[in-house]
């Protein structure tokens, strides 16, 4: 995890040439407290930079501070080999980055064009990491589609690609693709891989898959990405927040998350006062989840019964409140750490109250993870306001304005001078 370093460095010559005093020579906690604010690749390049920062960095409640706050609201998410990971705080949170490298294998690498353009992947650890953050933020809505569809990944896959030779004008009102780039583009996409329509239908020119729109203004991020209701820019083709949160779809999701923020935030004390271990925290969370969802789900019925609108915010305000739906089968896990089912309930109420809906509490973690990806595509697409963007669609899908209900993957490009944003959605048939 190297490609990040030179930035960072020119950031940190920025830090120590300062016409203040030197940034070394500030007090040990306030050096703890900044780097609190920085990320793990930019702390341990921080680190780097001498022998005093070097013994500052190894501080082990650093570390926990920072594992804590990287893996906010995605504790449930992470994989199993995250809870079985180090004991050192800082050897449990590279083993979670090596993990979030490596959580699926990578689309395509290179894109070569008969023209003579190339578009080169990125090799950048810590926009990969990110990614897989935000995938596992999203993962609870892999699993809300029909039995029948097999394979749902809200977040397959997002990539920056840097264009080499560029020969191709993406800056025109109309672009017609010939038959080489529109099997290059379509094969990016994996179009042709993911259209149920292929047994019957195998000779499909590629040219049908692939969708170009005319070069958005320059403030292409906020013309091209959908905004979610906070108007966070969302770097996805299908985003569950569009539409606002108006309705509960979240569902027992949401109390899943408002518990986790619960859970992870007095779990958090024992670890920062070395009582408990990282992947303990992952382990407990998880567990106390499938049992919260086991115990939920024996009222479920009754709930959305009696509360037909937002049934599950009117049960967290009611078991907070009165008591029911009664989790007591729930008690007896957590009474190891010393709490009461109901105050927990009660603290999921303050968050709700703050939060306002279930939805919002949900979409905190992913939007937290979607702005942090958009430095990264600034410095490979060029900033907004200082240049044009276009979008390919480079699929049919039917949810990001293809004319195709059997195509699985939804995936689309977007190009400007310099590169290109590619992101993979593998929605699944029937997705509405």
């Amino acid at each position: 995890m190297v490609e990040h370093e030179a930035a960072v460095e020119e950031v940190e010559h920025d830090f120590l040439a300062d016409d203040g005093p030197p940034l070394k020579n500030l007090p040990g906690h306030v050096l703890i407290k900044i780097c609190q604010y920085m990320e793990p690749f930019d702390v341990l390049s921080f680190g780097r930079t001498c022998r005093d920062l070097h013994k500052l960095t190894l501080s082990r409640y650093l570390w926990t501070s920072l594992a804590l706050s990287w893996c906010r609201g995605v504790w449930h998410h992470l994989p199993h080999e995250a809870e079985d990971g180090p004991e050192d705080p800082k050897q449990w949170l590279f083993h979670l980055l090596r993990l979030c490298r490596d959580r699926r294998p990578p689309k395509m690498e290179r894109v070569s064009f008969e023209n003579g353009e190339i578009w080169l992947r990125s090799r950048n650890d810590k926009f990969a990491c990110k990614v897989s953050m935000l995938a596992w933020a999203y993962k609870a809505m892999n699993n809300r589609k029909s039995p029948f569809v097999l394979q749902c990944i809200w977040v397959d896959d997002i990539a920056l690609f840097k264009r080499s030779c560029p020969k191709i004008r993406f800056n025109v009102s109309e672009l017609t693709f010939d038959s080489d780039s529109a099997s290059q583009l379509a094969a990016l996409g994996e179009a042709r891989s993911h259209d149920l329509r292929g047994r019957k239908q195998p000779h499909i020119d590629a040219r049908n898959y692939i969708l170009y729109k005319p070069p958005s203004s320059a403030t292409w991020c906020e013309d091209l990405f959908p905004q979610g209701p906070e108007g966070s820019i969302c770097p996805l083709l299908v985003c569950p927040s569009t539409d606002g949160y108006a309705l509960e779809s979240s569902g027992v999701d949401g109390l899943i998350m408002c518990v986790v923020y619960v859970l992870e935030r007095h779990l958090a004390r024992a670890c920062l006062r070395k009582l408990d271990a990282l992947g303990k925290i992952a382990a407990t969370i998880k567990k106390l989840c499938w049992c919260l969802c086991s115990a939920y789900g024996q009222h479920k019925r009754m709930v959305e019964e009696k509360w037909p609108n937002c049934p599950v915010a009117h049960a967290i305000v009611s078991m907070s409140e009165e008591g029911w739906p009664d989790l007591s089968s729930w008690q007896p896990y957590l009474e190891p750490l010393g709490l009461q089912w109901r105050g927990v309930m009660s603290q999921c109420a303050a968050l709700l109250k703050e939060h306002g809906t279930l939805d919002a509490i949900v979409d905190m973690a992913r939007i937290r993870w979607r702005r942090s990806l958009l430095s990264d595509i600034g410095a490979v697409l060029g900033h907004s306001d200082e240049t044009f963007v276009s979008r390919i669609n480079l699929t049919d899908c039917d949810l990001i304005g293809g004319d195709n209900p059997h195509q699985d993957m939804a995936a689309a490009a977007f190009v400007s001078p310099s590169g290109a944003l590619v992101t993979w959605q593998l929605l699944g048939q029937g997705y509405c």
